[in-house]
């Protein structure tokens, strides 16, 4: 079983972006994303083997926008999902690390009902384990993860007396992933958020990388977060 650093350590979030340019430059037909695939499980491992700095690993599979993408694209995002999730739910690795797995998501609930109850599967199997979170965020969006923290929070309001507050920290109890991002990593050459984690990558260290999704590797990730270690956080102060 893994170590005990459920939330106690760095927050790494990752955009793995490149992976169709990745597969027209090598004139791949009929891309079915395993190499993303593959390449995600070695990160993953890799950051909860290597980095016991690293409690919480937040991983954008699959964005609010890309779900409007045609429905052969979708289809083929769809399948990627669903091997991934049952790998994740197979693997020894999983229990081994004793990772918590969640899947979250604004618009989860239109996911096909397979991806779901899959998804629902892997929260309750892996709901005790204390190694480090895991976070795929599939149907996700910044703005709407926002959006709809200020009406849960309007919600909560409205059953309070006037003299309560809403603090910053009863805020970030509505939103899907509350802990503050301290890096964020994205590759395939683009330097935007497009939208990821809005609100906890305020005082994040922010890395751009050229490489492509299926051909970032461990070492590169190793560099970065030397790099990251090596940085002085003000914080805004």
């Amino acid at each position: 079983m893994g170590t005990n650093r459920q939330g106690k350590g760095i927050h790494l979030g990752i955009i793995p972006d490149g992976s169709r340019r990745w597969a027209k430059m090598k004139r791949i037909k009929n891309y079915d994303g395993r190499q993303s695939g593959e390449i995600m499980d070695k990160i993953v491992r890799h950051v909860f083997d290597k980095h016991p700095e690293v409690s919480d690993l937040s991983i954008w599979a699959l964005s609010t926008e890309n779900m409007e993408r045609a429905e052969e694209d979708k289809e083929l995002i769809y399948r990627l999902l669903k091997r991934k999730m049952k790998d994740l739910l197979c693997s020894p690795e999983t229990h081994e690390q004793n990772i918590k797995v969640n899947i979250v998501g604004s618009r989860l609930g239109e996911m096909p009902p397979d991806i779901r109850e899959l998804a629902q599967a892997i929260v309750l199997e892996t709901k005790d384990h204390k190694g480090g979170t895991l976070n795929i965020c599939i149907g996700y969006g910044g703005r709407e993860e926002i959006l709809n923290a200020v009406m849960e929070a309007s919600k909560w309001l409205r059953k309070k007396t006037l003299i309560e507050k809403l603090h910053q920290n009863v805020f970030e109890r509505f939103l899907l992933i509350p802990k503050p991002l301290d890096i964020m990593i994205r590759t395939g050459g683009e330097k935007r958020l497009s939208g990821f984690m809005l609100y906890q990558i305020e005082y994040a260290e922010l890395f751009f990388t050229d490489t492509l999704w299926p051909d970032f590797t461990t070492g590169e990730l190793d560099k970065i977060m030397k790099e990251f270690s090596e940085r002085n956080r003000r914080f805004g102060r």
